[in-house]
């Protein structure tokens, strides 16, 4: 396969080391508008283009999209018109009008099209799944996630380039709940003060959604938490430590970024109602990396397509959680007003 990359920052060159693992990938063409990124890719062995037009001079059988949100839409829609797959770093984009109309894009010109929501394939998401799909601990009332991050520069933060808080960092459990707990019925966000002043957007919020059955799906976003994570000034900056407890009928399975362990407990069954821990163990050394599983997700996009066959994650179905993720932000503007479907 010929795979294209464009936006040739962290996170992109992440992308390239990844599949650059992958025997059938023959290519690798870069692209980003910055000499000093595309200079640092040539170093690293990668050759790129200045803009999407070398791109789709070169043909590629598929391309992933690792640039700043806001570009989303003007870098996508010229791939799919070209019939290009696509998989796009999230989120889609930071209108639901853009989401919107690259999905109806990609549908009327049958290309496959996905988001990069990668939790699925990470080894928290996959034990805590197995562990709720033994029965051990009962049905799934009630999920809860919190994610901690360090402080980002102003740029970064800023709502023209990732439209809102929920855009940005919250989107993937939005995404996951759907699939654990089915459609939602009603979300609600609110947030207070800021306590990184520079941030454009929200940095401490809450947002609850409410699924059938009166189940829920609580999500905190923390900006000052992480301080407490380590030692050192890598560990309090970085920007995605999170914390997840999927709680059931008779237990509750969670993962912790203090120890990157999945914990097993088990309620409702002691004669002297105590709770007790089945067991604790590495989602890791047990699956896939607990977080950040890119090589899994590029492969299983490349393959499907390489095969043709049908997407597992389409963005198709991501365009969902991204309706409720603007119902989301919807609801933060109105300091928490509860938004239903439909």
């Amino acid at each position: 396969m010929k795979v294209g990359v464009i936006g040739l920052g962290k996170m992109g060159m992440h992308h390239v080391t990844e599949i650059r693992k992958f025997p059938y990938v023959r290519e690798i063409l870069g692209c980003d508008l910055s000499p000093a990124a595309r200079a640092a890719a040539r170093k690293a062995g990668t050759e790129s283009v200045a803009n999407i037009g070398g791109i789709l001079a070169w043909k590629p059988d598929a391309v992933l999209v690792v640039t700043d949100p806001v570009a989303h839409r003007a870098i996508i829609e010229p791939l799919l018109k070209a019939g290009i797959p696509v998989l796009t770093e999230k989120p889609l984009a930071i209108t639901i009008q853009d989401c919107r109309a690259m999905v109806g894009l990609a549908q009327r010109n049958r290309v496959p099209f996905q988001v990069g929501f990668e939790l699925p394939y990470c080894g928290l998401h996959r034990a805590m799944e197995d562990v709720v799909k033994s029965g051990l601990i009962g049905k799934p009332v009630n999920l809860s996630h919190i994610q901690l991050s360090g402080t980002h520069p102003k740029s970064y933060m800023a709502r023209e380039r990732i439209g809102g808080i929920f855009w940005e960092k919250l989107c993937h459990q939005v995404d996951i709940w759907r699939h654990w707990l089915g459609e939602p019925e009603r979300i609600m966000a609110i947030a207070g003060p800021n306590a990184i002043k520079h941030y454009g957007v929200p940095d401490n919020v809450l947002s609850s959604t409410v699924f059938p059955g009166g189940r829920v799906g609580n999500i905190t976003f923390m900006s000052t938490r992480s301080a407490q994570i380590g030692g050192t000034d890598d560990y309090i900056d970085r920007g995605h430590f999170n914390e997840m407890c999927v709680t059931c009928t008779k237990g509750s399975v969670s993962y912790s970024p203090w120890t990157d362990m999945i914990s097993v407990v088990r309620y409702n069954h002691r004669a002297d109602n105590k709770s007790e821990l089945v067991e604790r163990f590495s989602a890791e050394e047990r699956y896939s990396p607990a977080q950040y599983n890119v090589k899994d997700q590029d492969g299983d996009f490349l393959n499907r397509v390489r095969a043709g066959r049908k997407l597992q994650f389409p963005a198709a179905d991501a365009l969902i959680s991204f309706e409720w993720v603007a119902k989301a932000e919807r609801s933060l503007a109105q300091g928490g007003k509860w938004i239903a479907g439909g």
